[in-house]
């Protein structure tokens, strides 16, 4: 299973919310997320590629997740192929991790609401750091990738988002490039990629 996603930098967040309540969206409770992001020892986030796996250890309201995730296309970080399990300890799920010749290289902290919508998932994410962001994802097994992304990103322009506020890449992408300049404002910018 493919997850196939877009997402973009909120600039008026009460006008997105509205537009999305008249949609007839209902967003749960907030969910609180700490994701700690490893990659095989000796890569670096600018040597990744198709195929390279990239593993998360996600600790969402208390329930514990390990994921690996696989780039489809090397120039897209937003088509990935996923596989995802809970697991019950979290050190002990690192400890595993790091044996296993990974290593970590950043942390995203963020705050999420998210809801369903047709066969999408919106989320909206408040992320430590970078602001305020939503995001749109489908899974997918046999479409075509970049046309669902095309769909994607037309159903955030029906919602008022415009091109320059896309953003092509993870947020741990964003908050890595961040810690390598943090006094260079820019590189938070919707258009990095």
């Amino acid at each position: 299973m493919k997850e196939i996603e877009v997402k973009a930098k909120i600039t008026n967040i009460e006008s997105l919310n509205e537009r999305l309540t008249n949609l007839g969206c209902q967003f749960g409770s907030s969910l609180i997320q700490e994701d700690i992001i490893f990659l095989p020892i000796g890569v670096e986030f600018s040597e990744i590629v198709k195929g390279t796996p990239v593993v998360r250890v996600r600790n969402s309201n208390n329930i514990i997740t390990l994921t690996l995730k696989k780039r489809v296309i090397s120039e897209n970080e937003l088509i990935k192929l996923e596989k995802e399990v809970i697991v019950s300890d979290k050190q002990m799920v690192i400890e595993v991790v790091e044996q296993m010749g990974f290593h970590e290289v950043v942390r995203v902290e963020k705050t999420r609401i998210e809801c369903k919508y047709e066969e999408m998932t919106i989320c909206i994410d408040n992320i430590v750091g970078l602001g305020h962001f939503i995001e749109v994802e489908k899974l997918s097994e046999n479409e075509k990738d970049e046309k669902i992304q095309d769909y994607l990103f037309n159903f955030l322009q029906s919602l008022g988002i415009n091109s320059e506020n896309r953003v092509t890449k993870g947020y741990d992408t964003l908050i890595y490039e961040k810690s390598l300049n943090p006094f260079d404002m820019n590189n938070t910018s919707p258009n990095t990629g």
